[in-house]
């Protein structure tokens, strides 16, 4: 008896699209909810020195692209227009619960349950690391919406990336459980959706004939976010876009639509901050602040080799920091040793910078194995699953729980009453600051505050799915992912958790992908 064929059309699942409409509400509506809490307890919302610096560029000046120029206009407008900064914080919560709810829909489309995905979302609103980093004031929070939802966007892109056929499957989104190892109905079912794919390549006009999709559009503007609310976040984008391109590798007109758009996505940040925030007059970051990695690698390479360094280039590091200041700053953990060191002098930096960065450049030739290694020891947070709290500098950085230190002449201005915590149920706010000292339970932190075991998660879902029907369109969800974890290796400048949090977001709702293929490939009794 032949296999019972697969419906893939939308129009032969007759609710499909409204049903899909409900879920995707669920999900928003859990997420919201439960973010809103978080929102509730630690009103206007969770601030560190990075918060009194945003502010302070939109009030009392001078305005630096040192931050995210972008999230400083929306706190500045957010003060402007309401004298608050409590709805940024609470748009957050809207964006994410979104960011959320589109992730879980295209997970769904690949066939996996709406039931788990739903729990998925709900743990991932409630944990507490998750919902607290949600409602605190970092440009990071932004620059992860749009990281999930980029992942969410590359689900649906290669699992459908033309547009035109109305076939839920083209890249195995619709293939049943049985696939790879379930036999002549997992075979049949793959081959059929191939069939189509190919099929409906030829009816687009050829090779290189794709529609124009809606969703390219939207791809360009989560990775154009990347860039603008973290000022490194170019190099995610672009690694991110890369992958993605080259799963894309059998439709052209795709590649081409993704291609063009990612790299617009990527210079424009860059443009921005060599001419047009100048024409703002919006100062540029001093290029040792840019640059800040760069001491951390010299200050490891000195303490460990000293003699790597000849009269010349001692005289050089001496002229910036005295050279005790060095040496305490060599750990490879965090460049903050050396980089905030008292006796660290900025102005000097900022005058030698061109010889510092020859002399870095003399010791990447020289010492190469070296360098890379302090690198990759800094980036621990993206790729080591156990705790570095034991290692100097390791410990992991979370969050600000107590008001800010306000600069002095703040006291009694419109900006220094708004950045208190203002908690609207006290009951919410103990509930919370208990939740959050709960999990920061050493034999904990692998899962809860540290991204790489939910990297790897992701990874491994991701290729099970494509293993066992063919898809690559987990891939691309994964490849978001990968861009992160590549991108905080290359940039990262201490253990911070919030430079890691997207991965976590992305893992946790990868789970039920990766029970469904396991499931799928265990043995039937």
């Amino acid at each position: 008896m032949s296999p019972k064929p697969v419906k893939e059309e939308r129009g032969e699942t007759g609710g499909a699209p409204a049903r899909d409409r409900w879920f995707t509400l669920a999900c928003y509506a859990t997420a919201q909810l439960a973010l809103l809490g978080w929102w509730l307890a630690f009103h206007p919302g969770l601030m560190s020195p990075d918060s009194v610096t945003y502010v302070a560029h939109v009030t009392t000046g001078p305005w630096v692209a040192g931050q995210s120029v972008a999230y400083d206009a929306l706190l500045g407008l957010s003060l402007r227009v309401t004298g608050d900064l409590s709805p940024v914080t609470l748009l957050q919560t809207a964006a994410m619960a979104a960011a959320l709810a589109h992730l879980a829909g295209a997970i769904r489309s690949l066939g996996v349950r709406g039931r788990p995905l739903l729990v998925a979302v709900g743990c991932a609103a409630l944990s507490p690391p998750l919902g607290a980093f949600t409602v605190s004031m970092w440009k990071d929070v932004p620059f992860t919406v749009c990281a999930v939802l980029a992942a969410g966007t590359a689900v649906r892109l290669v699992a459908r990336p033309g547009g035109r056929s109305r076939a839920r499957g083209v890249a195995g989104s619709a293939v049943p459980d049985e696939g790879r190892a379930g036999g002549v109905a997992g075979s049949v079912a793959r081959d059929g959706v191939r069939r189509r794919g190919g099929a409906r390549r030829r009816g687009g006009g050829g090779r290189g004939g794709w529609a124009w999709d809606p969703r390219f559009a939207a791809l360009g503007a989560e990775l154009l976010g990347l860039g603008l609310f973290r000022n490194n976040g170019f190099l995610v984008a672009s690694i991110a876009a890369a992958l993605l391109v080259a799963l894309l590798s059998g439709h052209p007109g795709a590649r081409r639509w993704v291609a063009t758009l990612a790299a617009g996505a990527v210079a424009a940040p860059l443009l921005l901050l060599g001419a047009g925030y100048p024409a703002m007059g919006i100062a540029p970051p001093s290029r040792s602040f840019a640059y800040q990695t760069v001491f951390g690698d010299l200050a490891v390479a000195y303490g460990r080799r000293p003699r790597l360094f000849d009269h010349e280039q001692r005289a050089l590091l001496a002229g910036i920091a005295p050279l005790d200041a060095w040496r305490r700053g060599a750990t490879c953990q965090t460049m903050a040793g050396v980089f905030f060191d008292p006796g660290f002098g900025h102005a000097r930096a900022e005058r030698r910078i061109s010889d510092v960065l020859e002399l870095w450049r003399d010791l990447l030739v020289r010492a190469p194995g070296m360098m890379l290694s302090t690198r990759v020891c800094r980036a621990a947070l993206a790729w080591q699953v156990a705790s570095t709290s034991d290692e100097p500098g390791g410990e992991l950085y979370r969050f600000s729980l107590r008001d800010p230190r306000l600069p002095e002449g703040w006291q009694g201005t419109p900006a220094a009453s708004v950045m208190r915590q203002r908690p609207i149920f006290a009951g919410l706010l103990a509930a919370g600051l208990f939740a959050l000292d709960a999990s920061t339970v050493r034999q904990l932190e692998w899962l809860l505050w540290r991204a790489p075991f939910w990297c790897y998660l992701a990874y491994a879902a991701a290729a099970l799915a494509w293993w066992r029907t063919g898809s690559r369109a987990a891939l691309a969800g994964a490849a978001v992912v990968a861009g992160q974890q590549i991108g905080v290796i290359l940039t990262n400048t201490a253990p911070d958790f919030r430079f890691m949090v997207s991965p976590i977001f992305i893992g946790v709702l990868f789970v039920p992908l990766l029970l469904r293929e396991a499931a799928a490939l265990a043995p039937r009794r």
